[in-house]
């Protein structure tokens, strides 16, 4: 007896743009998947996918022009800790530089710690937004054959991080810079789709081609706004691929029949990259612009920005914007709408009338709370994620 699929609707949920539901049409492309074995990369759905990602998408080359090959991988997670434990080569003591709130530092759970023994090195974006060459210079740890440190041997950006893009000069410039120092460079490219879709200077096809040419290797997430419900694309050169399979079989990351989830993560990137995610995009701007104007004109409370909205998430500095998150946990439970703290995430899911003004109304009811209510600070602060 076959038993039909069960479709909970992941609307009014603004938590992250993970909280994407498999549709009828995802389901019935892996009828025909192929079954083959990826340990023995036999598989011809993933072989495909990888050759996509990294020949089609990325122009099959990342820096220093030499050819590239992509790795599927269960999750952008451990697509980032491969890339770090390869580039590191299993020689500490070395360090690996990153921003202060990068995903590979704050949120993988002391990975690169545990797997690579290195040192982090966390470093404060001076202009609040990316870091630069100068915040870098200012924290890397040169190698001067003194025993007591250990070595930048690499550093890691994120783009998007916090919703905001990498500029491509100022990668380029660190880029640059890098491979003049001897450090390696690996992009957390988890939400570079939408990078590639908020650039006004190149086309998004044209923008992930260029960005790869500037970073030793970079992941590529399937489930971040592409909509699938697993997977990303470790993509680098062929001897650093191959170093990284190896360190994916060791972490029990190898995959035997993995067709079905190779053929949805191409299926969503033929449906959702790029229109959709430009158009996520765009309605996450028009919304945090109505939002804000109907806050402050009707209720006379001001919402202020964590950080620009370039793509699509607002983030809310609840602190300044007077609102106690717990309250507004409850206040957005009373709307069904989905919160984890002052990060509103958008998908195409959740950019429907109905869900929209379910956050709206969230928000208007808070102000409302907040007219008689007086504002009190938590013990704790409100994590921005």
């Amino acid at each position: 007896m076959s038993v039909a699929p069960v479709y909970t609707s992941s609307s009014k949920d603004f938590r992250s743009d993970t909280f994407t539901i498999p549709t009828p049409e995802i389901w019935k492309t892996v009828a025909a998947a192929s079954v083959g074995d990826t340990i023995y990369e036999e598989d011809r759905d993933t072989y495909l996918l990888e050759a996509r990602v990294a020949t089609e998408l990325l122009g099959g080359r990342v820096f220093g022009n030499e050819e590239s090959r992509g790795l599927f991988c269960m999750s952008t997670t451990m697509s980032n800790q491969l890339a770090i434990r390869a580039h590191l080569n299993f020689a500490p003591p070395y360090s690996v530089l990153c921003d202060d709130r990068a995903h590979v530092y704050v949120d993988e759970c002391a990975g690169i710690a545990v797997l690579s023994q290195a040192l982090v090195v966390p470093v404060k974006a001076s202009n609040d937004r990316f870091l630069t060459l100068e915040d870098i210079q200012q924290k890397y740890v040169p190698d001067i054959d003194d025993i007591h440190l250990a070595p930048t041997r690499l550093i890691c950006l994120e783009n998007t991080l916090h919703g905001m893009s990498f500029p491509y000069d100022e990668l380029k410039r660190i880029s640059e810079w890098c491979h003049a120092e001897g450090i390696k460079l690996h992009l957390d490219g988890a939400r570079i789709w939408n990078a590639a879709c908020a650039s006004s200077d190149t086309e998004p096809e044209t923008y992930l081609k260029d960005i790869s040419k500037l970073v030793d290797s970079v992941s590529l997430c399937f489930s971040k706004s592409i909509g699938a419900p697993i997977g990303s694309m470790l993509v680098g050169g062929i001897a650093f691929r191959k170093r990284a399979r190896h360190l994916q079989k060791q972490q029990g990351g190898g995959i035997r029949q993995a067709g079905f989830i190779s053929r949805i993560a191409n299926h969503c990137l033929d449906t959702n990259f790029p229109e959709t995610i430009k158009t996520v995009s765009k309605t996450t701007k028009e919304f945090w612009n109505d939002l804000h104007s109907s806050i402050k004109t009707n209720y006379g409370i001001e919402l202020h920005l964590a950080h620009p909205v370039e793509t699509n998430f607002i983030f809310l500095d609840l602190v300044k914007s007077g609102i106690n998150l717990e309250k507004l946990l409850e206040v957005g439970e009373a709307n069904d709408v989905k919160l984890f703290d002052g990060r509103l995430a958008f998908h195409y899911q959740n950019i429907s009338p109905e869900c929209l003004n379910a956050l709206k109304k969230t928000f208007i009811d808070i102000a409302i709370y907040y007219q008689k209510h007086e504002y009190k600070p938590e013990e704790r602060s409100a994590r921005i994620y």
